[in-house]
């Protein structure tokens, strides 16, 4: 470019032309040729990207006014026309005015390589990983029995997060690439670190997925299997026998209430499993915390069923004559209460409060009793001991 600008000048210097008025005219005439070739390099450019419908075809539909084009080529031609103009400074001797432009530019146009790199690969990566990911869906019937196995109404849902997490994978490190190459280490290398540490766990969360995906699918097996086993060996039957309808409701099966049970404890192991894969140290701690709670709950209304089984089968063996159906009643109470608090400590709720309030009745009826004797009831209470132990005595 500077020959050229030397050329025009000495050529106009040969006219006999003041030298002042032959450098104006150099930086006219160059002015005038660079606009022209800016000019016809933007519209080229333009026909070419009109002609490949690229934005269609990479970004799809765009909004209504949005001319990708004409942007891209209005963009090179403000470039080409300040290269234009630094010539034209520099042919009329403006140094001082084009050393900070010409560094500026200078810079930029040594980051355009940079930047173009870093687009084709980003370029290249998005295109891999969109054809990846779109091979999820050739998948078609496979997934869709996959989904109903693992419990899944809605198949094209999954097939669509198992898309974008195919995606992702795939894209994350033509993207740390495509950073790498842009050298702005200030912004590059925070940005870099986190996808580093993003795709580092995957892995992790690849494994744990997996694995909870395996306690998933196999706990449905395994409890529907254990849910047809206890049907066939009568176990709904035996509930409606030990009266246990009123506990887990008439429309429930007690087949399917264990059955449930399991499959909440194993899912909540292959969590907990999962969990641990990914190093969430306190998470595990708290999810172990959370299965040993529901143990003891679980233990407890074992041993509150039990207590309500015996309570009841005393309650009849005692209640078959009538005056002993009071007798019964209180029996039945009793037991039932007992277990209420051994269910009660077993499960870890206020221990020292179920003590006291159980030492508190115990108390209460003792002293209720002493009382009775004591205070000019004794004959009544008297009578009504001897009515009990007449009524013991009949049976």
């Amino acid at each position: 470019m500077q020959n050229f600008t030397n050329w025009i000048t000495q050529f106009l210097s040969f006219t006999g032309m003041n030298e002042s008025v032959s450098t104006v005219l150099a930086a006219l005439i160059i002015l005038f040729i660079g606009w022209l070739i800016a000019k016809t390099i933007r519209k080229v450019v333009y026909k070419i990207l009109k002609k490949t419908s690229w934005d269609e075809k990479l970004l799809g539909k765009v909004a209504d006014g949005v001319d990708f084009n004409v942007l891209i080529s209005k963009i090179i031609y403000y470039l080409l026309m300040i290269i234009v103009l630094m010539t034209v400074l520099e042919a009329m001797g403006l140094t001082s005015v084009l050393d900070p432009i010409k560094g500026m530019l200078d810079e930029f146009l040594g980051f355009i390589p940079n930047l173009i790199a870093a687009s084709l690969i980003g370029f290249v990566g998005y295109i891999i990983a969109t054809f990846v990911a779109n091979l999820i869906s050739v998948t078609g019937n496979f997934m869709d029995k996959i989904a109903e196995k693992a419990g899944f109404k809605d198949a094209d849902k999954l097939v669509n997060i198992i898309k974008q997490f195919v995606f992702i994978i795939i894209f994350i490190p033509f993207l740390i690439q495509a950073l790498n190459s842009l050298q702005l280490n200030a912004i590059t290398a925070p940005a870099n670190e986190i996808l580093s540490s993003i795709f580092g766990i995957i892995p992790n969360v690849l494994g744990a997925a997996a694995v909870i995906a395996i306690f998933v699918i196999g706990g449905k097996f395994l409890t529907g299997f254990l849910k047809e086993l206890l049907t066939s060996m009568g176990v709904d039957s035996l509930s409606e026998k030990i009266q246990l309808t009123s506990v887990i409701g008439e429309n429930q099966s007690l087949s399917k209430i264990i059955s449930g049970i399991l499959f909440y404890f194993l899912v909540f192991f292959g969590i907990i499993t999962g969990v641990e894969m990914l190093e969430l140290h306190q998470l595990t701690s708290a999810l172990n915390s959370i299965l040993t709670l529901s143990g003891q709950i679980l233990f407890g209304l074992v041993i509150l069923v039990l207590g309500n089984f015996i309570g009841s089968m005393i309650y009849n063996s005692l209640s078959k004559s009538d005056d002993n159906k009071f007798i019964a009643s209180i029996v039945r109470v009793a037991i039932i209460g007992l277990f209420l608090a051994m269910s009660l400590r077993t499960m870890g709720i206020a221990n020292s409060i179920v003590e006291l309030a159980f030492g508190l009745t115990l108390g209460a009826v003792a002293i209720a009793v002493a009382l009775s004797y004591g205070l000019g009831g004794r004959d009544a209470a008297g009578e009504h001991m001897k009515d009990i132990l007449g009524r013991f005595r009949k049976n």
